[in-house]
């Protein structure tokens, strides 16, 4: 019986192994526990006329369920908000606040614009201001992720597809939601590729939280660890989409 004892060890190694892998992955699902490689992340919220103020402050709960996932910090994700609508204003730079409790803070101030939609304005800014060294953007880096997400509801009242490609060739993944009535080609537009990862629709306002656990998943899966880590794709069973 000796020639099983070797065995035996073998397979306690196995179930060792196993179990450390399981509390691995536990932790990386765990909530606020997402550990990613360093991303500077930032919102652009579409506030014009056609927001209600109930709706708008819907996003900001969104938005702050989105940031309480993430490992927030100034070596980790840097977060900024881009507030629009027929004017573009920085509500949040990357390099203003590095807790995310001074983060869901400052989220929670937002007020609506409530004018027209301009959302290439919106994009351009993000594109030439909040992602700039000057507010706390990083320099660009293999080592570095650049992520905005665009929340609109409406057709804009400029041109998107330029200045959203001019965002994507300088390395910046973007993410379009969609809400109601929005336009979904502008919404392609405005995206990175694969659209199905980077695309998404809801009803209304009152169903974006559903979107919450997939931009979690999204942004954790953006480690500096083995890809095994990596979540990527929706959530299907929580979005409509164009198809």
């Amino acid at each position: 019986m000796t020639p099983t004892v070797p065995l035996f060890l073998l397979l306690l190694g196995l179930m060792g192994a196993q179990a450390t892998l399981d509390q691995r992955m536990a932790a990386y699902m765990a909530p606020g526990l997402c550990t990613t490689r360093p991303t500077d992340l930032v919102f652009i919220i579409d506030s014009s006329r056609s927001v209600r103020p109930s709706e708008f402050e819907q996003v900001k709960v969104f938005l702050k369920n989105v940031i309480d996932g993430l490992n927030v910090g100034p070596n980790a994700t840097r977060v900024g908000v881009v507030n629009y609508a027929s004017r573009v204003k920085n509500e949040v730079s990357l390099k203003t606040h590095r807790t995310k409790a001074a983060l869901v803070r400052a989220v929670s101030k937002i007020e609506p614009l409530s004018t027209g939609t301009m959302t290439g304005l919106a994009i351009q800014f993000a594109l030439n201001a909040a992602f700039s060294e000057a507010e706390g953007a990083r320099a660009k880096s293999p080592d570095v992720s650049k992520v905005a997400i665009i929340v609109t509801d409406g057709r804009p009242q400029d041109n998107v597809k330029e200045v959203a490609q001019r965002a994507r060739d300088a390395g910046i993944e973007t993410f379009a939601i969609g809400v109601g009535r929005v336009d979904m080609t502008t919404l392609k537009h405005m995206a990175s590729e694969p659209l199905d990862d980077h695309v998404d629709y809801v009803e209304s306002y009152s169903v974006i939280e559903k979107l919450t656990k997939k931009f979690q998943e999204a942004l954790c899966g953006k480690m500096g660890e083995s890809p095994m880590f990596a979540v990527r794709g929706s959530s299907k069973e929580t979005l409509v989409k164009d198809k």
